[in-house]
């Protein structure tokens, strides 16, 4: 009866044995997958010493294309990795590293974007966990090979009660010092471009000034182009010309008593005028 106890308790049914064997070579073959992808990502960043993180990542809507960023955020060093313009160290490049210390790396200078801005305040301890998943995919440890709260206190200043980390006093004195030398360079540079761009424009051919209160060329009269009449579509010259023309049309001018009532001698009605 003890042997029958002893067996039917270790006894496992097939179906679960099956289940367990497909997910451990599930696994095995995930992880050696998983080895050929980063294996793949460092072949691009051989003999490179900055690659573009959007163009080393692809196109990150899709699947394969997020999977493929995190990975480089778990094995690889990235330089302003929460810009726009990140860059992927490659192997040429002196700061070059892979593996957990490329992660941590990447995870001091996550937690650092969000903890300089926070000043004195701090940030929750949970808030950097949640950002640090949402980049890397995968939990604090399994990634950079320690726990977070360790290495929070070992880095900046964590407080247990509250739950908050800061950024080191002298790390952001050194911040703002940093970031106030660059204000002036940034002032400095700006001032150089407006003294070159004032003497470009004095070395510039400037052109002449144009005589005050002169008509344009527009406004030039032109004997050829003189106002017409709207009823007869002619100048006043064509007009005069038209009415003093003998021979052909009206012999006399001259209004009288041989001209009729009102009327004009060889006229058969009475006199046109050309206005």
């Amino acid at each position: 009866a003890q042997s029958q106890t002893v067996g039917f308790a270790s006894f496992v049914p097939p179906s679960e044995v099956v289940a367990r064997q497909g997910s451990f070579f599930h696994n095995m073959q995930k992880s050696r997958n998983k080895k050929m992808e980063v294996a793949s990502i460092r072949r691009e960043l051989t003999g490179e010493r900055l690659v573009s993180l959007t163009r080393l990542a692809g196109d990150s809507g899709t699947d394969e294309g997020e999977r493929k960023l995190q990975l480089i955020w778990q094995n690889f060093r990235i330089q302003d990795c929460t810009k726009a313009n990140a860059m992927v160290l490659g192997t040429d490049h002196p700061d070059f590293l892979e593996g957990k210390e490329a992660a941590a790396g990447n995870s001091a200078e996550l937690f650092e974007d969000s903890l300089f801005p926070a000043g004195v305040a701090g940030v929750a301890l949970e808030k950097l966990s949640s950002v640090h998943s949402h980049y890397f995919g995968s939990g604090f440890e399994k990634v950079v090979g320690k726990k977070l709260r360790a290495f929070v206190s070992d880095r900046y200043e964590y407080d247990e009660k509250t739950g908050r980390v800061k950024a080191p006093t002298k790390m952001l004195s050194k911040l703002r010092r940093t970031e106030a030398r660059e204000l002036v360079q940034d002032e400095l540079e700006y001032q150089e471009k407006v003294k070159d761009k004032m003497a470009s424009r004095g070395q510039a051919p400037k052109d002449p000034p144009k005589p005050v209160g002169l008509a344009t060329t527009d406004n030039i009269f032109d004997p050829d182009k003189r106002p017409r009449y709207a009823s007869t579509k002619l100048t006043p010259d064509e007009c005069e010309e038209r009415g003093s023309m003998g021979g052909g049309g009206m012999p006399n001018m001259n209004m009288g008593a041989g001209g009729g009532k009102g009327g004009m001698p060889g006229m058969g009605g009475p006199p046109i005028f050309g206005f």
